[in-house]
C-alpha cells in the first residue's frame, strides 16, 4: 500500500470516525425502539432488553460527542470577545484553549481508567443483557482519550493556519 492511499483511509476514519459511529447507533436505537413499541402494543408482550441497551447505546453517542464537537469546533462557546481581536491573536487564543483542553482531557482520563478498573474488578453485569459493565463504562475513558487527540490535532490545524481546524467539510 502507498503512502498516498494510506493517507487516504487515514483521512476518511479522520473525517468520518464519529459520524459513522454515531449513525450506526442512531439507527440502531430505533431499530430497538421500533422492535419494542412492536412488541408492546401489537403483540401485547413488552421486551426487557431494548430499553436497556439503548440506553448503553445512548451513552456511548453522547460519549463520542464530545470528540466529534472538538473535531468539528461545533462545542458551545462565546466568541463574541475574541472576534474583536486580530488573526494573529485569535489563533494563539484557539492553541491556548487546545493546550488547557488536552491539559483537562488527559486529566480526566485517570478517573476514567479507575472507574473502568473498579468495574473489570466487580464483574458487573447489566440486568437485562447479562453484558460486562465494564464495556458501558469503557465509554468516558475513550472519548477523554479521544477528545485529546482531537485536541492537539486542532493544535496542528491552527499552527498550519487551517480555518476549521480542518474537522468540517465545509
Amino acid at each position: 500500500m502507498s503512502i498516498k492511499e494510506q493517507k487516504s483511509i487515514f483521512s476518511r476514519i479522520d473525517r468520518g470516525f464519529e459520524e459513522t459511529i454515531s449513525m450506526v447507533i442512531m439507527v440502531l436505537i430505533a431499530v430497538f425502539m421500533v422492535m419494542q413499541v412492536c412488541a408492546r402494543y401489537i403483540f401485547n408482550s413488552s421486551l426487557s432488553w431494548p430499553e436497556e441497551i439503548c440506553v448503553y447505546l445512548l451513552i456511548w453517542m453522547g460519549m463520542l460527542s464530545l470528540s466529534y464537537c472538538i473535531r468539528t469546533r461545533t462545542s458551545i462557546k462565546v466568541e463574541m470577545i475574541i472576534n474583536l481581536f486580530p488573526k494573529g491573536f485569535r489563533t494563539v487564543f484557539h492553541i491556548l484553549e487546545d493546550v488547557i483542553s488536552i491539559l483537562f482531557y488527559g486529566f480526566l482520563c485517570l478517573p476514567a481508567w479507575q472507574l473502568l478498573c473498579k468495574a473489570t474488578a466487580s464483574g458487573q453485569v447489566s440486568p437485562a443483557l447479562h453484558i460486562p459493565m465494564y464495556l458501558i463504562q469503557i465509554s468516558p475513558l475513550i472519548s477523554f482519550a479521544l477528545a485529546v487527540v482531537r485536541s492537539a490535532q486542532d493544535i496542528c490545524f491552527n499552527l498550519k493556519g487551517s480555518p476549521q481546524g480542518g474537522g468540517s467539510d465545509s
